[in-house]
């Protein structure tokens, strides 16, 4: 059951329907196999800003991709696209133990999926949670994608004495069939790319 949303707008909403997938995806899934091959020549980037605030160290993500009208369009033919977000705070150790290598303090992973609904004709968006969000408008589809709408919090105790920094990437695919038609052991590890390890110092 459809459950109303609790910020409603004209181009985004919160929604908790399941997905509405059409039987007939031959099409997607010929465009999956065209697309497949390409998708690792699209140039692809992460942007990553990390900022106290109120005792907690905070970072944002946004991944950039060059096919984004590429994605669009097999979205609305069907298909299904996810990315990954995986973020970590390190603490530096002091040079007497560097060999011991940086410690891991947290570790994040977000991960989304975007498809196309044909019963509403929208864009959605879906977190592990289940949490989805609507889109009509494809640009703001992308914005509510590619980046991270949260705040991340991390324990600032060490950051306050300038030795932790943040690590993030970004691991995106462009193509995934959804369900009947899952040709992901086929095509899976050709549509996936993933951003280099950026990292940011604690300011």
């Amino acid at each position: 059951m459809r459950r109303k949303p609790s910020t409603p707008s004209r181009s985004c909403s919160t929604i908790a329907s399941k997905r509405n997938r059409p039987r007939a995806l031959c099409l997607a899934a010929f465009s999956l196999l065209l697309l497949a091959p390409a998708v690792t020549c699209r140039a692809q980037a992460i942007e990553l800003s990390v900022t106290p605030h109120g005792g907690l160290l905070t970072a944002s993500l946004s991944f950039r991709w060059a096919g984004a009208e590429e994605v669009i369009d097999s979205l609305r033919k069907g298909l299904e696209s996810r990315i990954t977000f995986t973020l970590r705070l390190y603490e530096k150790r002091r040079p007497a133990f560097s060999f011991a290598g940086d410690r891991l303090l947290s570790e994040r992973t977000v991960v989304r999926s975007a498809f196309w609904d044909f019963l509403d004709h929208v864009f959605v968006v879906e977190g592990e949670d289940g949490v989805q969000k609507t889109y009509t408008d494809p640009a703001e589809l992308l914005r509510g994608f590619f980046a991270l709408d949260e705040v991340f919090g991390f324990d600032n105790t060490a950051a306050a004495r300038r030795r932790v920094y943040v690590s993030a990437r970004a691991q995106f695919e462009p193509v995934r069939l959804m369900p009947p038609l899952t040709l992901i052991g086929l095509t899976g590890a050709a549509a996936t790319v993933a951003t280099p390890w950026v990292r940011r110092e604690a300011p």
